[in-house]
């Protein structure tokens, strides 16, 4: 398996740094985890082209993770008009409760309903585990709270090939993420605060020590980096309480798993 980093940003604008989102490639299948501001120009850096997608994931609904979702269903919707067969396959869409109806909404928002009526890209919402095209994908609610609004937002275990792979999406520390990381040979963290600044919308670098440490993690990579805190040692930081493998993520680095 490998997993590029497509970004390990939020919202700041970067001309480096773009908004978290994964790709993750199986044997069989093309993941691509959260979608937010910058994705879609990273993967055509990467070298993946839509077309090359076999599922989409969100995390949750907060434009950092989800911006350039409906400009991607748009590459679907326009390569079908324009040049019809072409695309000999389309990807399904996974997400939180009320994804179908959160694309229709934008859809009508952006006053460019091409959502209606558009059945080549099946949209499903999580399950809490699902039995995918090579894979087996299990998802754990997890608390994430901004602006006293609290997030349909999910954690995400992937087990493929003999591997575990586990993505936080942004969280307080809660027991869907001890959950998700349990036993995880990668799992990629939100990182957004430094030690003693954790609020209920991400973890900092604390949390995330206990986190791994209690659940036994094999190597923990750290991710969605607000630039306010780029002078901190994070990964230091977390190596206080865990003795396992650190990696900093950065943007278009490729990990083999």
């Amino acid at each position: 398996m490998k997993l590029t980093i497509l970004g390990s940003g939020t919202f700041f604008v970067d001309k480096d740094v773009t908004a978290s989102a994964f790709v993750l490639e199986t044997k069989e299948s093309k993941i691509l985890i959260d979608c937010g501001p910058g994705t879609l120009i990273k993967l055509a850096k990467a070298g993946i082209k839509p077309e090359d997608l076999d599922y989409v994931m969100i995390t949750h609904f907060h434009p950092d993770h989800s911006s350039d979702l409906f400009p991607l269903f748009m590459n679907y919707r326009l390569s079908d008009f324009f040049e019809p067969e072409k695309l000999k396959k389309h990807p399904t869409f996974l997400g939180p409760e009320g994804f179908s109806d959160f694309l229709l909404k934008y859809s009508q928002l952006s006053e460019l309903p091409a959502y209606e009526g558009y059945d080549k890209i099946k949209v499903e919402e999580y399950k809490p585990e699902m039995k995918l095209k090579d894979f087996t994908l299990k998802t754990f609610k997890t608390s994430h709270t901004a602006f006293n609004v609290q997030a349909k937002s999910y954690a995400l275990r992937i087990e493929a090939e003999g591997k575990t792979i586990a993505f936080s999406g942004d969280a307080a520390k809660c027991e869907g993420l001890e959950k998700v990381s349990e036993n995880a040979d990668i799992f990629v963290c939100d990182t957004s605060y430094p030690k003693g600044k954790s609020a209920p919308s991400h973890l900092d670098t604390s949390d995330i020590g206990e986190i791994a440490k209690k659940s036994k993690v094999k190597k923990l990579i750290l991710d969605h980096f607000y630039p306010q805190f780029s002078n901190y040692d994070l990964v230091g930081e977390v190596r206080d309480i865990y003795d396992g493998e650190v990696i900093k993520a950065k943007d278009l680095d490729i990990i083999n798993i």
